[in-house]
Formats: C-alpha cells, structure tokens, sequence
C-alpha cells in the first residue's frame, strides 16, 4: 500500500515534507520541462481488458504492458498507478503471452500483499519505523527507538529521502563513513558499526517484505569495533564530587524546587558511584526492587550493604540482575524525605508528581556541579 509523504510522521523533521512541497514530475527547478510525447499509436487489449499492450511514438515497434493497480494512489492527485513495462519484443504474439505472463505474477502479488511498486527510501524508514516503535515495551526501550530513528535519519541524508530504495546504487556503501566523518568528524567507530548494523537491519526486514532482491543488501568496509573506554574518576575527584554535593553551597539555593532536585541528585551520584548500575537503571528503579539493607563488616569496617533485584525490562540489555553495593543508608535517608515510597514508586522521584525525574535535571545539575568545582576545566 502507498504510503502518503503527509503521513511520514515517524521521520526526523528535515526529512518531512508536505504536499505543497512535492515538486511536479515535469517541473525541473522554476522552468517547465517538456514531456515526451506518450501517445499510444497500437492498443489490444489482453486478459478480458484488464490490461493491455501497446505501442508510442517512442518506443518505435516495441511492445508495451500496462496495467491499472487500483488499491495504489499518487499523493498529488490521488490518481490510481499504472504498472508499465517494456515487454521487449516487436512480436505481437510474443506480447501477449508475455503480458499474461506479467497479468498473472501481479494479480498473485496483489493477492499475497506483496509490493507491486518499490517505496522510496523516506517511505521505507517510516514503515521501518512504524515496526521499532510498536516494540517499544515488548524488546525495545523509547531510547534504543530513538537512537534507531536517529541512525536512518543519516541514512536518508546519505542516500536521499525522494529516490526509490531500488534506485539507490549498491556500490555507495564504501563511502558512508567518509560521508559520516566529513559532516560529524567527532564519530566514533562503534557509532558508524552500530549504524552500519541498523541500516543492514532495515535492508534485511524489505528483503523479507519482498520490497528489494536480497543483493541490494549493503555491504560496508570493514571498520575498527574496539570500543573506546571512558576515563574513570580518579579518587580525588570523586572526592570533590561528593564532598561539594553534600556542602550548604550545594543544597542553600532559593529555589525550593532546586534545593529538592539537588538532594535527589546528590543521593542519585552517591548510589550510582557505590553499586556500579547504569544511568538508566537507576532512573526506572522502584522501592520494589530494593530487596535487602543490612549492616555487614568488610575488612574490618562496618558498612550498610544493599541488594538491588533489576527486572530485565529496566537493564539496557534485557536480562535481569542484581546488584550488591556499599551506601544503604542512603536509601534510608530518601525514604525518609520523599513523598512516594510505595512498592511500585520511583526511587528518584519528582516530589510533586510522583514522576521519575528527567534527563535534562540531572544534566543540568551536574554540569553545574563541574563548573562549580573547577573539574569541567580539568576534563577538557
């Protein structure tokens, strides 16, 4: 079925385009280009007049297959497609039978639900899309979406968002890191190998929808998949770090709303640097999910331990885990200053909506936090 440009909606922005910017098939930039004369000078019809084979004016003796395929529109017009194919021969017979041949392989498609016309490359990142995004919740988290929708945002700058995916060349995949690097020289390596996988990805999935043959599968170059390791905090400035989120500097502003997300956020590093989870675990984290504080003694010191139980649907690769770490106490401490501490509350929590606490606060704060220490310099 068609897919209207209109109703791309799960496209990035730039790559939208509205009915009024579709450009017409015989407009070439502000003249107007002169269409070839496509008059039929021989009609007969085939198949009980379900199509036809014909000859014009420029196609001298060659015989021409034409077909009405009614469930498919234009978005300029809404006009019903008509499939037309050079049937190769200036043999009347051999026409016909070829354009049974051709009636009967595109009634059984329509049959089946298969393609008759290949989508252009923004119709099929937006079916793509369409099919990520009902996973949301299933096998994929909101983020991994978006990071998807990110990815062949660059494929559509990269090949075009008007072209029909079968009129992409299959030998311009050896430059799409250079394409990459030329417009974000920041990129690393594991980004362009995790792109390369989506976009193999969405290739494979029209394969199989029978949109392309399976040689237009892109093949990349090879590329380094050595990840780059993140510097780790030295011991003194972890020590800067929470020695200044725990100081009257940090938590003495005038905004109540400020002083309340400072204190979550200062419990939110503390945790995150004692039991070792990921940023996004500890966001979806709820009181349910903290099984066990108790006190232990380790190497002679008495500490406050907790057990954390994550359900695969709050870990980044979807299995379930449980994490053992210092600073219990601290939990203790939230319980006792936030307003939603029932099982299926969250544990860093928007006090007046109940809400986890955005991305943008805990950023902001903790941009904030290196300004102030001096150790946003140092990193740079």
């Amino acid at each position: 079925m068609a897919v209207k440009k209109k109703s791309l909606s799960n496209l990035p922005e730039k790559h939208k385009r509205t009915k009024d910017e579709v450009r017409h098939p015989y407009l070439k930039g502000k003249s107007r280009k002169r269409p070839r004369d496509g008059r039929k000078t021989e009609i007969v019809e085939i198949c009980d007049g379900e199509a036809k084979v014909f000859r014009t004016l420029p196609s001298g003796d060659v015989w021409q297959f034409e077909m009405n395929i009614k469930h498919e529109r234009y978005e300029v017009g809404g006009r019903t497609k008509w499939l037309r194919k050079s049937l190769r021969t200036r043999n009347l017979d051999d026409a016909k039978r070829k354009g049974r041949e051709l009636w009967l392989e595109t009634v059984g498609r329509i049959q089946s639900s298969q393609p008759i016309f290949a989508p252009t490359t923004a119709e099929l990142v937006n079916r793509f899309l369409e099919v990520k995004k009902a996973e949301v919740g299933i096998n994929k988290t909101m983020g991994r979406y978006s990071t998807i929708r990110t990815q062949l945002g660059w494929y559509l700058e990269f090949v075009g968002s008007d072209i029909k995916i079968t009129d992409v060349d299959r030998n311009i995949w050896d430059d799409y890191y250079r394409f990459r690097k030329t417009h974000r020289p920041e990129v690393t390596d594991m980004t362009l190998t995790n792109e390369k996988s989506t976009i193999r990805s969405m290739y494979r999935w029209a394969i199989r929808l029978e949109f392309l043959p399976q040689r237009y599968l892109p093949e990349f170059p090879p590329i380094s998949t050595e990840s780059v390791k993140r510097r780790a905090l030295t011991v003194e400035e972890w020590r800067t770090i929470y020695e200044h989120m725990r100081s009257k500097e940090w938590t003495n502003v005038e905004s109540p709303k400020m002083a309340e997300q400072r204190k979550f956020v200062y419990w939110f590093v503390l945790v995150l640097g004692n039991l070792g989870c990921r940023f996004g675990e500890l966001r979806r984290m709820q009181w349910n999910n903290v099984k066990k504080i108790q006190k232990v003694t380790v190497d002679g010191k008495d500490q406050t331990q907790v057990t954390i139980n994550f359900l695969k649907s709050q870990t980044k690769n979807k299995k379930a885990r449980t994490a053992i770490g210092r600073r219990g106490d601290v939990f203790t401490t939230i319980k006792r200053y936030s307003e939603h501490t029932d099982p299926r509350d969250f544990v860093f929590v928007d006090n007046e909506t109940g809400d986890q606490i955005s991305r943008e606060v805990y950023y902001r704060h903790w941009k904030t936090m290196l300004d102030e220490t001096g150790l946003q310099e140092r990193s740079v």
